[in-house]
């Protein structure tokens, strides 16, 4: 391989049972954040699939920025997905890394090519694609890609912690 797959670390994600608790935990403890609130659901979030089957499930993601790398806790509400898979098998812990590539449909093809199949992926509201890679065997850990259409944004979050109130 003549360059690096990868270009970056975009993203650390946690799997946890209440991101509200734990985004404060992190603010009070760490100094991380502030936090942004979004909920996930099939309202905002199209072709949701999970191992190439359309299924329907809805979580809360809180983000906050580490210098230049996002930190995310997903707190699974309903419905089948990995980060429900994940509670349920492993409790709460690290989920996935999400990397910066240069070229995504690129990118994709290469690990169809060495094996690794997409577990979940969706349209997120309306702005772009996500796809989780089932590199953990290889990788040691699930990774996640990501393809913004061209000027399009996230929505501001549902709410922030601290508030800026």
């Amino acid at each position: 391989m003549e360059k690096p797959i990868f270009n970056k670390v975009n993203q650390i994600a946690m799997i946890v049972k209440d991101a509200e608790a734990t985004a404060k935990r992190y603010w009070d403890d760490t100094g991380i954040g502030p936090w942004r609130f979004y909920t996930i659901d099939p309202l905002n979030t199209s072709d949701m699939m999970l191992r190439g089957k359309l299924v329907e499930h809805s979580f809360i993601a809180a983000i906050a920025s580490v210098g230049d790398v996002e930190l995310e806790l997903i707190q699974p509400l309903c419905g089948e997905s990995l980060y429900a898979e994940h509670l349920a098998q492993h409790g709460e812990g690290l989920h996935h890394v999400e990397f910066g590539v240069d070229d995504f449909d690129e990118t994709m093809a290469h690990f169809q090519e060495k094996g690794y199949n997409e577990i979940q992926n969706g349209r997120i509201f309306g702005a772009g694609t996500y796809i989780y890679l089932d590199t953990d065997k290889g990788l040691a850990c699930i990774t996640e890609y990501g393809k913004a259409d061209e000027g399009k944004l996230f929505p501001p979050p549902e709410k922030m912690y601290p508030s800026s109130n």
